[in-house]
């Protein structure tokens, strides 16, 4: 029964499959109609009196047809949104018990991890003072400090910190995250482009949290390039799109507000359709070493703001992330 209403919803949400049922039936009744129609009718009839009846019949066969096919589409289309909430709700449910489960295991990694840290580092430096061999002990805390870097990423993702909305400036915030990314691009050989091309914008919202989200960014863009490249910074401002009787509603108010993008291009190799869809869902990466959470919480950080992270592949090569936030210009 399942698979029968299935395929049923899979014809109904084509519109060829549609036009052919229609079209089948307008034939059959034609054909019917001159077929019959001398039989039950052996008087002769004049053309407008045949063109009557063929009307009539025509309208009797059709009507409820397409009246079942509306409805049937409509149960179709029901149907579909009915499974994709209950689908959502799952992964919800899902999600929700993975970062429950994922707080609990970080705790009880990170206490004892940082024990070892700091077990490590004084023997570290102890041997460092007798002048003893030490690189198999920075091996051993570089790695604890990987660790640390993925639990934090899981209680970040499971439990985010509380947003502090202030006014900020967007050219600000890019001038301190130059100065951090500034080394690792010159150690990497990337180049650093950046065209504010805008006068400064003000921004409300948590400005630790958005230079998070363009830090972030940066570094995948630079993981990206690992023989070196360039790394092009962008902020473009226009103003939201409205339509009629909303644009005379919102015209003082858009008069001031107005979306900044802030786009992060990259010279890699780009990325492919399969992983554009799912990139920013939890646990999945393309890093060997990474743990795909990274972009999911960049995003979430957007969308708390009111704007979003949009990817596509660059023409040239590479890939854009782009930053869409609400701003005020500058008095």
């Amino acid at each position: 029964m399942f698979s029968k209403n299935l395929s049923t919803s899979k014809i109904l949400r084509s519109p060829k499959s549609i036009l052919l049922i229609v079209l089948i039936l307008v034939f059959l009744t034609e054909f019917l109609v001159m077929v019959v129609l001398p039989i039950i009718l052996p008087s002769p009839v004049s053309k407008l009196g045949e063109a009557i009846i063929d009307a009539v019949l025509l309208t009797a066969v059709i009507a409820p047809v397409l009246w079942w096919l509306i409805h049937a589409a409509k149960r179709a289309e029901d149907d579909r949104l009915m499974v994709a909430r209950e689908a959502e709700a799952l992964r919800g449910q899902q999600m929700a018990t993975l970062a429950q489960l994922a707080t609990g295991v970080a705790h009880e990694i990170r206490n004892p991890l940082t024990s070892v840290k700091m077990l490590v580092q004084v023997h570290l430096g102890a041997l460092g003072e007798q002048g003893l061999p030490t690189e198999d002990m920075q091996i051993v805390e570089q790695e604890i400090r990987r660790m640390e870097r993925s639990v934090n990423s899981l209680l970040e993702y499971a439990r985010p910190e509380a947003s502090e909305f202030k006014q900020f400036s967007i050219h600000e915030l890019l001038h301190r995250l130059l100065k951090l990314i500034e080394g690792r691009c010159e150690s990497q050989r990337v180049t650093i482009d950046v065209d504010y091309s805008t006068s400064d914008l003000i921004v409300e919202g948590d400005a630790m949290q958005i230079q998070q989200v363009i830090l972030n960014l940066c570094i995948n863009a630079i993981d990206a390039m690992p023989n070196g490249g360039q790394l092009k910074i962008r902020v473009e401002s226009t103003k939201p799109q409205t339509i009629g009787h909303d644009a005379e509603n919102s015209k003082t108010e858009s008069s001031k507000t107005r979306i900044v993008s802030i786009s992060v291009h990259d010279s890699g190799s780009g990325i492919s359709e399969s992983a554009k869809e799912q990139i920013f869902q939890p646990f999945f990466t393309t890093k060997p070493n990474g743990i795909g959470l990274g972009l999911g919480i960049c995003q979430r950080i957007a969308k708390a703001h009111g704007g979003n992270i949009v990817v596509e592949n660059n023409p040239e090569g590479g890939a854009t992330f782009t930053l869409n936030l609400s701003s005020q210009h500058s008095a």
